[in-house]
């Protein structure tokens, strides 16, 4: 019997969709895009979420496809009884890291929770809303168009 999803659980991946179509589908051109420089990179807060979200940046920016098992260490059972560390690491490879690298545009939070707009190579920015506990696992990680500044 296939496993069914809680209304949460396909919300996450639904976003996580939503943001996969829109992460691989090529950027929009305007005329004076080719001139306009790149935005600065945001800072990253020096907090324990901070720490999270940078390693999740890293792991979206390695050459070589991230795997359950290096996942099932940084998500709290609450997330993994949703959404499977194999899941996550599939979605990741297979529709947000061929946009790498990523450029962090915006980072807003606090110790335990932040919400960091990514810009890659290809695609819209998007927003990755991470929080964690006071374990510092990852109990929230959400992945969606970017809002507006």
């Amino acid at each position: 019997m296939p496993r069914r999803l809680s209304p949460l659980s396909s919300l996450a991946l639904a976003a996580a969709a939503a943001l996969a179509l829109t992460a691989c589908a090529p950027a929009a051109q305007t005329p004076d895009s080719e001139t306009t420089p790149p935005s600065p990179s945001a800072e990253i807060a020096d907090t324990p979420v901070g720490a999270k979200t940078a390693w999740i940046i890293d792991v979206l920016g390695a050459e070589e496809d991230t795997t359950a098992a290096e996942w099932e260490t940084h998500l709290d059972t609450t997330f993994t009884t949703q959404v499977s560390a194999a899941e996550v690491a599939d979605l990741l490879n297979t529709q947000i890291r061929p946009a790498a690298p990523f450029t962090v545009t915006a980072y807003q939070g606090d110790e335990r929770s932040a919400v960091t707009t990514l810009k890659g190579t290809i695609g819209e920015p998007f927003d990755m809303t991470v929080a964690i506990n006071g374990d510092d696992k990852i109990v929230t990680f959400l992945l969606g168009p970017a809002s507006e500044p």
